[in-house]
């Protein structure tokens, strides 16, 4: 990504970022908007409710945040089929300066409910939530492509 890390930070991780990058993908839905945040989003521990554009719910929890290498988080209780295949996934995304740029890994792990389910899980993982995070990671690009540089100062 062609911007200071700092800047590609911020973005990606600011309380206000998931309707505007996560729009959706195949069998999962885009975010519509979060509510009940719990403190300030680059404190772990802060939680909030993520609201998906279909109606459907999960609960969000930062578990790491070290501006501005990585941050991480947990989902969890999703409102929607996924309820029956999963008990919580981790998110994590990495940063680290690249020439002319930042590099950006972002990495997801599911629990799977339990033995009967890790196959489906696994399908749906590799059929339909990569897809999601490809559209993000477009996304993200995306922004980047036509916003103005931004200062990186917090």
């Amino acid at each position: 990504m062609p911007r200071p890390i700092l800047e590609v930070f911020d973005f990606v991780s600011a309380e206000d970022v998931l309707a505007k990058i996560l729009t959706g993908y195949g069998m999962v839905p885009g975010v519509a908007s979060t509510s009940d945040v719990s403190g300030p989003w680059d404190r772990p521990g802060s939680h909030r409710i993520v609201h998906l554009a279909d109606g459907s719910t999960l609960s969000e929890g930062l578990t790491h945040y070290d501006r501005p290498s990585c941050f991480a988080y947990r989902v969890s209780d999703p409102s929607f089929a996924l309820k029956h295949l999963m008990t919580q996934a981790r998110g994590e995304f990495w940063f680290e300066p690249a020439d002319g740029g930042t590099k950006v890994e972002w990495t997801y792990t599911f629990q799977a409910r339990n033995g009967l389910v890790g196959l489906p899980l696994r399908l749906f993982v590799k059929s339909q939530w990569k897809g999601y995070m490809d559209v993000c990671a477009a996304n993200i690009v995306a922004y980047f492509a036509s916003a103005p540089a931004a200062n990186s100062g917090r």
